[in-house]
This record gives C-alpha cells, sequence and structure tokens, in this order.
C-alpha cells in the first residue's frame, strides 16, 4: 500500500490568469502539458515536483511559489480549492 501527501491551498493563491491557464492544461492530452494538472469541481490538483526547462517557462511565479512551498513541506501535490484557507508566505489574487 501507498500513502502520499499533498497541501491544500485556496485556488486564491494564483491569479484569475493562471487558473485559466490551470483550465486549460487540465484539458490537454497529458504529454502536451507542462505539469501534472487534473481539475476538480473546486479547483485543481497539481504535482509539486520540480518542473525541467523549457517547461519551466511555461508556469506563472505563483504557481511556481506555491509547489515549492509544498515540497518545503513533504508533499507531493497541491490541492488549490476555493474552500481552503490561505496561508502567510504566499501572494493572493482576489477573484
Amino acid at each position: 500500500m501507498e500513502f502520499g501527501r499533498y497541501l491544500v491551498l485556496s485556488t486564491s493563491h494564483v491569479c484569475l490568469s493562471t487558473a485559466e491557464r490551470l483550465d486549460a492544461w487540465a484539458a490537454l492530452d497529458r504529454s502536451l502539458r507542462p505539469l501534472a494538472v487534473a481539475s476538480t469541481h473546486e479547483g485543481w490538483f497539481v504535482a509539486s515536483r520540480e518542473i525541467p526547462e523549457p517547461y519551466r517557462r511555461k508556469v506563472p511565479q505563483e504557481l511556481l511559489a506555491a509547489m515549492r512551498f509544498a515540497r518545503d513541506l513533504g508533499c507531493s501535490y497541491l490541492l488549490f480549492d476555493c474552500d481552503a484557507d490561505t496561508v502567510d508566505g504566499l501572494p493572493v489574487f482576489p477573484w
């Protein structure tokens, strides 16, 4: 049996244009996505692992910061949820 760790963050830790990007990436074939992302009814499930270049340049800075924050806590994934709390140390975007 395998267990994993994920961090739940508010969707407000990404700006609206990043949210739209996450929606678009989640709809693409996996081979075309710059990162592993799945849409949920309330946000997105995102792998927090390091992204190699040239894909890294396609990922917005606030998303990279949230991914790094999750990795620093030992989490392999992030769940962005519209009902989750915000955390100090990450930008917050009111949308």
